[in-house]
């Protein structure tokens, strides 16, 4: 055990009197297990020094001239000079002053700085004597010197004493009081925790580097390499390529370009040694000055090989939710209104139903609820009500046992409520649900169990529904298309996503995003009139017509700054299209519906749709039926 307290040990103080190391060393009996003393003068010192690095000791206490020997000779060791206050000259001057007036300073300049201040107040007569050099001749010249000057007391350190007293001469030996020791310790012991504290940070740091999945390199303002990880230097196939120019270890790379310019690259293709690398290129700022770039790089044919096994292994495992409130942008009072009171519904367990235009981005609401719910965990599923016929619904949504129903699955298939177990089930488009299955839907709610077709079996289910229309379920539970007791257990948290044209101030922030998706690797960005265009529209689509626009413009778009004019023929160009398919669309339908007299059923079969998709045209089309 005493040797790992001795290994422990990294501060060490050095003295050349033992008297004074006793004294220090009662002073700091507390810490003595963090502490080597070590009696060693200017004469010996430096072996020493070079026995406690190898201990371990990382920072040493010394005085005078010893501390300035040992830190230019041992650069790599922190040393923390004693200081002589001015308290410990007056003290040496009033003991020099018993043996005369006239005082020679025979000392190192470094330890006593403007001692001839002290000539007044005290009434003695003080002339210095400079040290050069540690060598018994020159001290011995220089206080001869003095004495033939008329002095009458030799006042120094260490090193001057102890040969005054050898040839008995009147000294005084200038020594730091016990409360500078006692300073500077402390004043060691918070480098000694920084140093900690960084050494730390620097193996956290090389940890993350050396293990990371990435190859990274960096290089200095000047293009030499500075940095660089085991990944990438596998890929480099080089043994020492630190210090080299990166201009010479791998030109393809461009990363003194970087340095140059200031601008960030992302997902570019580079080859290396016979292979492809996506790269990403980032300049190393020091405020305003670039002072290096980095550049973190992968095997393609790896990143191909990882996104594979994610697919399997994540879309194996059921349903995620993709976004989070983080993804909905906007800085208008209606969307963040509407964020707040999303997150607020978040928390509790209860059922949601989110209304909002088509394209208002009711699901990303539904997803980010979910993510930031107590079900995180758990599973996401989603349904479109609409996509699938009602006579299918029901095993969708409840699942079914073997042999339930001519095609049935030999083993049996779990509904989406079962898979939804613990987590969350997204209804979107509820108002397209059948009456049937309205009345199977609120069975669910109401008693938080399913049965599967064709079985008896009850399962417990523990799901929280989040529903979405773009309809006026009131009007549809008044018109007796919707049912009132299942519209109340899901309006039980209500969560209204306002239109485009409600929250224009969005209109420019989205249209930037969707750029940036877009645009990769092509620079492009809207002039402010072309915005103000943007900002006029009605978006009968939302933000899912507005990103169909942004999506065209990026494909036509031929100029850096796109003009107003280039986005209205855009629009225009839309809107033609929608009139030509529309027309055409509606003609059918019409004709279908006439056809029929007026039976859904009838014309969805002559158009080869099912009805809730016929339903849905005909909303949106305006046709009444």
């Amino acid at each position: 055990m005493r040797v790992g307290w001795s290994e422990m040990k990294k501060i060490a103080i050095l003295s050349p009197e033992e008297s004074k190391l006793a004294e220090i060393k009662k002073l700091l009996a507390d810490y003595e297990r963090e502490i080597i003393f070590q009696t060693a003068s200017i004469h010996n010192g430096l072996e020493a020094v070079k026995s406690l690095i190898r201990q371990g000791v990382e920072i040493i206490l010394a005085r005078g001239e010893s501390a300035t020997v040992i830190e230019r000779t041992y650069p790599e060791i922190i040393v923390v000079n004693v200081p002589i206050t001015g308290f410990d000259l007056v003290q040496a001057l009033e003991n020099a002053r018993r043996y005369g007036e006239n005082i020679a300073v025979v000392a190192f300049p470094s330890s006593t700085a403007q001692i001839e201040r002290l000539e007044g107040p005290l009434g003695v007569h003080i002339k210095r004597y400079n040290l050069l050099s540690k060598d018994v001749e020159h001290v011995d010249a220089k206080i001869d010197t003095a004495l033939r000057d008329g002095a009458d007391v030799i006042l120094g350190g260490f090193i001057t004493t102890d040969i005054a007293r050898k040839r008995n001469l009147p000294c005084v030996q200038i020594i730091p009081g016990n409360q500078a020791y006692v300073d500077a310790f402390f004043n060691a012991k918070s480098l000694l925790a920084s140093i900690e504290q960084e050494k730390r940070k620097t193996g956290f740091i090389k940890t993350v580097l050396n293990h990371a999945y990435e190859g990274i390199l960096s290089i200095d303002e000047h293009g030499r390499i500075i940095s660089v990880n085991p990944a990438a230097q596998r890929m480099l196939r080089g043994t020492e390529i630190a210090g080299q120019s990166i201009g010479v270890v791998w030109p393809e790379l461009g990363l003194d370009g970087t340095v140059q310019t200031g601008r960030e690259e992302f997902n570019r293709l580079v080859a290396i040694n016979g292979m492809q690398v996506l790269c990403n290129k980032v300049p190393i700022k020091d405020g305003k000055k670039i002072v290096g770039a980095v550049a973190t790089f992968q095997d393609i044919t790896k990143i191909q090989m990882a996104e594979a096994r994610i697919r399997k292994e994540v879309y194996a495992k059921g349903h995620i939710a993709a976004f989070r409130f983080t993804d909905i942008y906007g800085t208008s009072k209606a969307i963040q209104s509407t964020i707040a009171m999303a997150k607020s519904f978040a928390v509790t367990d209860a059922n949601v139903l989110i209304t909002g235009e088509t394209g208002s981005g009711k699901e990303v609401f539904a997803q980010s609820i979910h993510n930031y719910s107590r079900r995180s965990q758990g599973p996401f599923v989603a349904l479109n009500c609409a996509a699938i016929p009602a006579q299918l619904l029901e095993s969708e949504l409840f699942g079914y046992v073997s042999g339930a129903f001519t095609g049935a699955n030999r083993e049996g298939k779990p509904g989406l409520f079962e898979v939804a177990h613990t987590g969350t089930i997204f209804l979107d488009e509820i108002g397209e649900l059948d009456y049937q299955n309205q009345g199977r839907l609120l069975r669910v709610l109401q008693e938080r169990a399913v049965v599967r077709v064709g079985s008896d079996r009850v399962l417990p289910v523990d799901v929280r529904i989040i529903a979405a229309t773009n309809k006026n379920l009131i009007e549809m539970v008044a018109q007796n298309k919707f049912r009132e007791d299942l519209f109340y257990r899901l309006n039980v948290l209500h969560l209204e996503v306002p239109p485009l044209r409600e929250r224009k101030k969005d209109i420019g922030v989205y249209a930037k995003r969707f750029l940036q998706e877009l645009a990769r690797d092509k620079k492009i960005e809207l002039s402010r009139g072309a915005r103000r265009v943007l900002e006029e529209q009605r978006w009968a689509g939302n933000i899912r017509e507005l990103k169909n626009i942004m999506e065209r413009i990026v494909a036509i778009a031929r100029q850096e700054v796109v003009s107003a004019a280039f986005v209205k023929k855009m629009l225009d160009m839309k809107t033609r299209n929608s009139h030509d398919n529309i027309t055409e669309e509606a003609r059918a339908i019409m004709a279908a519906l006439d056809s029929s007299g007026g039976r859904i059923g009838d014309a969805a079969k002559m158009l080869q749709i099912n009805r809730s998709t016929l339903w849905r045209k005909m909303n949106s089309l305006g046709i009444k039926r």
